[in-house]
């Protein structure tokens, strides 16, 4: 009952919905506080939208390459082409979660 869930070696997930949504949210903050300090100092009133649609995509382009674009852990050694494996080949590798703690 007092345990940590943790993903699945499955492979499926492993994703952290919230860090999604915190990049999203702290990107059009910030861009959009930023483009309306700047459109307040300008006394221009397009810079606070502008920077609200900057802030969205810098976002996405985070959540992007943070989930999507994470490079497959493709290092599973395949011994179909040779005879002898070491014991490195068959050994459980440590898994590493996204804060970059080994469990």
């Amino acid at each position: 009952m007092g345990t940590k869930s943790s993903r699945s070696d499955s492979g499926q997930g492993g994703a952290d919905p919230w860090a999604a949504f915190g990049y999203l949210v702290a990107g059009v903050g910030f861009y959009g506080l930023a483009g309306w300090a700047l459109g307040r100092w300008l006394h221009v009133d397009y810079l606070a939208p502008l920077g609200i649609v900057i802030g969205a995509a810098f976002g996405l382009y985070l959540v992007f390459a943070q989930l999507a674009w994470k490079p497959h852990d493709d290092s599973t050694n395949d011994s179909r082409g040779s005879d002898s494996t070491t014991d490195s080949d068959t050994a459980p590798r440590p898994i590493d979660d996204d804060r970059g703690e080994i469990a």
